[in-house]
């Protein structure tokens, strides 16, 4: 190979980046400095003579030129820089098992590397002694040596630096898919806190674009290594995956006969050691009750807080952690289900307070309207690795209040047991943290993103609407979940909310066009600080069980 006198980039990276079969091979033999620079102070001084009496030919004056200046260069950065200088061999071995399509390869390979003003030599009767020095054998033919040598100093050997293309093996990660541009498998472990800072992970597109498929994906894959994975579906799209792996679904709606009792107390929801199951739950429910009402002033929380003190000491349940256990026969047990109030006695207190009237009107529907399946004990119990909390009946408007419920349940199940690994998955999270919701509950799902790697878990926000996700607080919550989130995955997004992210990420110009101009099935990857192109594969028998569902229910926004 030949090589332009300057070179300001990494020469390898074009090549290294196609997927092409070779194998690379480099080999640099430092040289005697002090060799090198009587040679140089010798040629210096007879080129300089040679240049007075050189003849008028213009070509050979540059070129004459030139190589002393190179020479005086080279000289000058030996010995006022203490470089040392290099002999330098690149060897590429190029493999196919088809004649045409090596020669394609080869071609490919010459093109690009003259695109860089590099010259190659094909190893015309000595293809033994190339596809040798090819091998981790360490032996560099001299039949090659002569035809390959280039001088080098030290600073140009960074251009040749071969570990330049971004790809991610990790050791026990699961399969993710492919580099787009060097066909390399991806594999991630998300629990490798040696490697990564935290489990959590954002996951953005477009309708469409392949981040539902993605996420069953993982679902599926997560299911085989016997984690735990709960999952807030407010589109019905992930029943197929739940009957494939024999979860539980979690229904809740108008034609739904499991409840859930926003104002359950469970033992779980604080760790050992620590105090204020109470203080703790009223805090939790005035973010819920922000939801319902609308966003509270001081005063207008101190009376909520007010009566949900009221409404727990119908039921014995004090500041004192002691309330919450009861003795039956001779041993002390947390509380149950039936032994917690429910939002109908909520209703009732309300209505007997002047100052808290517009409450008592709002929550109407909630005891006995349209969403009175809300006003019930809870009748479930959750045994399993895999929950889907189904919430799709709730309609638009109410979704939200269905995600929090399940969110706070699914946060008590993972503060459960540290050692054991979780994973949560909250699908169109701007519900919770954007606009629509308020700074109690945006700060809770924070806190989950924040603490939950402490529990062995993983949180995994998952949205389309990038804008609405920033909106509440100047994007405040928005950006501390991306903060707090190891993994980035951007699927196919369109302008305006690429230039939302570009606010709030490290995304270059070029990253910007490729979002944009994403297939279905890719994505750009930020795995700590490592950023890839990356192609989601999946096998035929994942796809009948993700497509499958997919079909039945009309989803569009999958892989397919």
């Amino acid at each position: 190979m030949n090589y332009t006198r300057e070179h300001n980039e990494i020469i390898l990276k074009s090549l290294i980046d196609i997927d092409i079969n070779m194998n690379i091979s480099i080999f640099y033999e430092k040289q005697d400095s002090y060799k090198i620079l009587r040679d140089l102070t010798y040629y210096i001084g007879n080129v300089s003579a040679d240049l007075k009496d050189i003849s008028e030919n213009r070509e050979d004056v540059e070129i004459a030129q030139n190589t002393y200046n190179d020479a005086k260069y080279i000289r000058k950065e030996m010995q006022i820089n203490s470089q040392d200088i290099y002999y330098l061999y690149i060897y590429i071995n190029v493999f196919s098992k088809d004649k045409k399509e090596l020669e394609y390869s080869l071609n490919k390979i010459e093109g690009i590397l003259q695109s860089k003003g590099l010259l190659t030599r094909r190893a015309n009767f000595r293809q033994e002694q190339l596809f040798i020095t090819t091998l981790p054998l360490m032996q560099n033919s001299s039949d090659l040596k002569l035809a390959a040598k280039r001088n080098i100093l030290t600073d140009g050997l960074i251009c040749t630096y071969p570990f330049i293309s971004s790809s991610i093996f990790d050791e026990s990660g699961i399969y993710i898919g492919r580099n787009i541009y060097n066909n390399s498998m991806i594999f991630i472990d998300r629990y490798n806190s040696k490697k990564y800072k935290n489990p959590n992970m954002v996951v953005f597109g477009m309708s469409g674009a392949g981040k539902s498929f993605y996420i069953k994906l993982l679902i599926l894959r997560y299911g085989t290594q016997n984690i735990s994975q709960y999952v807030i579906d407010p589109e019905r799209e992930y029943e197929n995956i739940c009957k494939a792996l024999d979860g539980t679904m979690l229904k809740i709606g108008p034609h739904s006969n499991t409840y859930i009792n926003i104002f359950d107390i469970r033992e779980e929801s604080i760790e050992k050691n620590e105090k204020g199951y109470l203080s703790n739950k009223i805090n939790k429910l005035k973010g819920f009750f922000n939801l319902i009402f609308g966003e509270m002033n001081e005063e207008e929380k101190s009376i909520i807080e007010e009566k949900l003190i009221q409404l727990y000491e119908t039921k014995g349940i004090t500041f004192n952690d002691k309330s919450l256990y009861k003795i039956i026969n001779n041993k002390r047990k947390f509380k149950e289900n039936k032994d917690m109030p429910i939002l109908e006695e909520f209703y009732n207190i309300l209505g007997k307070d002047e100052r808290a009237k517009k409450f008592y009107i709002k929550l109407l529907p909630f005891v006995k309207g349209s969403l009175s399946f809300f006003n019930n004990y809870t009748n479930i119990k959750i045994n399993n690795k895999l929950i889907i909390a189904d919430i799709y009946e709730l309609g638009e408007e109410n979704i939200k209040y269905g995600m929090y419920i399940f969110t706070e349940l699914f946060w008590d199940k993972i503060k459960i047991n540290r050692n054991e690994k979780k994973i949560i998955y909250m699908d169109e999270i701007w519900r919770l943290i954007g606009v629509t919701s308020n700074k109690e509950v945006a700060s809770f799902i924070y806190k989950i993103f924040k603490t939950i790697r402490k529990y062995g878990g993983s949180g995994v926000a998952i949205t389309q609407d990038v804008s609405d996700l920033f909106s509440l607080e100047n994007g405040t919550y928005g950006k501390s979940i991306l903060n707090n989130s190891n993994i980035k995955v951007f699927f196919c997004l369109e302008e305006e909310n690429i230039n939302v992210l570009e606010k709030y990420t490290k995304l270059s110009e070029k990253e910007k066009i490729e979002i944009k101009s994403f297939a279905k099935g890719e994505c750009l990857m930020f795995v700590g600080n490592d950023h890839i192109l990356v192609k989601i594969e999946s096998s035929d028998f994942e796809k009948n069980i993700i497509l499958k569902g997919d079909f039945l229910e009309g989803n569009n926004d999958s892989n397919k």
